[in-house]
């Protein structure tokens, strides 16, 4: 669905991750639930119209559980880490 709206409105991939300044992988494993990002998943709602939960409604709707929509990747964890570290 993600991908059929992105292309529906002529986006590519490599926009959302120069406009998010992350790499194209990244774009491609939010969109497939590999990895998660609210800046990329926030960047494609606002590009394509939809809602988050129309998006991604197992961490957005009203059936995700408050554990999944808390639950954090494996690089927000690393990135909370690294702040912590300093």
């Amino acid at each position: 669905m993600i991908q059929a709206a992105l292309k529906l409105r002529g986006i590519r991939q490599t926009d959302i991750a120069k406009t998010c300044g992350v790499s194209a992988s990244v774009i491609h494993d939010v969109i497939f639930g590999n990895r998660r990002s609210r800046r990329v998943e926030m960047q494609i709602a606002a590009e394509t119209g939809f809602q988050l939960a129309e998006l991604w409604p197992e961490w957005h709707g009203p059936k995700a559980t408050r554990k999944r929509r808390a639950a954090m990747t494996r690089a927000q964890v690393a990135d909370a880490f690294r702040t912590l570290v300093g």
